[in-house]
């Protein structure tokens, strides 16, 4: 099948990959540097945790063509998916996915829905790559060939869609997960991330020099978080997800999981790497969710606010930190 790929960094390239050891006809949207790159060299990626290098050559293009596409995968940071809604509209597919931090939805289907000539199904994913990109080459992480939640905003994917996206990536290793509210999975995505995106820049991006307690405070602040988006009667999304944040054995094992992204290499690459090099991105999806908060101003968040104003202003961060689209390859 022909798919298009609208963005070729760490998880769009990983996800041009998986499609491409699927057999399909691959095309990506990259421009300036980057697409030069592509062109010459291919789509080179380093899988970190498997220890080895390969090499696609999909179709690059610098905007989309006229060709019908049988799925586009739109890969992009949040303050960017913005700016490419009508192109998504205007390109001959049936069917759209939006992958990545997204606490606008709603907002950007009805969009592409109101400007689109031709029915169009918009779903919406999160892919659970990671990594960095530098002198030419991916360095991804990722487990098997990846993993991608995907869903309607508000419902399931029909079955026809859902057997689309399925025969997509028959031929690779990437684990499909299917979520029946993926506005409130994002939510809950983001109201997780931020605690650990304020704590990543009060360390200097550097969470090894974070303390116990400052650890402590993070999950506190994700457990501020959540409640504020169950209290505004978003579901909780994976499912039962807020257990993990009470006492128990779930939690504990989250407690390890954070003091290892907080003391190793691979950690870093997840974490304190995304923070450093989209520092835009971040700030977006933290003045989103504090219009969500806005909502409920009364709502006792004492954790979440605390971490919140530990950190540097986010003029001073983003004076600090180079852009991902500034860096060289």
């Amino acid at each position: 099948m022909k798919v298009l790929v609208y963005g070729a960094g760490v998880i769009g390239g990983q996800l041009a990959h998986a499609l491409m050891k699927g057999d399909n006809d691959v095309t990506v949207i990259a421009r300036g540097a980057w697409k030069e790159t592509l062109e010459r060299d291919g789509l080179r990626i380093h899988h970190y945790i498997q220890r080895n290098d390969t090499v696609d050559h999909p179709h690059v293009l610098e905007k989309p063509d006229d060709t019908r596409y049988d799925a586009v995968f739109a890969v992009m940071q949040y303050r960017q998916m913005e700016a490419i809604l009508d192109d998504l509209a205007r390109i001959n597919s049936p069917i759209v996915v939006l992958v990545g931090n997204n606490l606008s939805a709603s907002e950007m289907e009805q969009r592409i829905l109101n400007a689109s000539a031709s029915p169009k199904s918009v779903l919406f994913g999160f892919g659970s790559t990671a990594g960095t990109r530098e002198n030419g080459m991916l360095t991804a992480v990722h487990t098997g060939d990846g993993r991608l939640t995907v869903g309607k905003a508000h419902s399931d994917a029909s079955d026809e869609e859902k057997a689309l996206l399925t025969s997509l990536f028959q031929g690779s290793r990437l684990s499909i997960v299917f979520c029946d509210n993926m506005d409130a999975w994002l939510k809950y995505h983001a109201a997780f991330i931020l605690p650990v995106v304020y704590l990543c820049y009060k360390t200097g991006c550097d969470l090894k020099k974070s303390t116990k307690a400052e650890r402590k405070l993070l999950l506190d602040a994700v457990r501020d978080a959540y409640r504020l988006l169950m209290d505004l009667g978003y579901p909780v999304r994976p499912v039962g997800d807020e257990k993990s944040l009470e006492p128990g054995l779930t939690n504990k094992l989250l407690q390890l999981v954070i003091y290892w992204m907080s003391r190793t290499r691979l950690g870093a690459l997840c974490t304190t790497e995304h923070c450093r090099h989209a520092p835009g991105e971040m700030e977006d999806l933290d003045k989103a969710f504090r219009t969500l908060k806005g909502q409920k101003p009364d709502f006792p968040t004492p954790h979440f606010d605390a971490l919140y104003q530990s950190m540097p202003s986010w003029e001073q961060i983003q004076n600090t930190y180079c852009p991902i689209d500034a860096r060289k390859g």
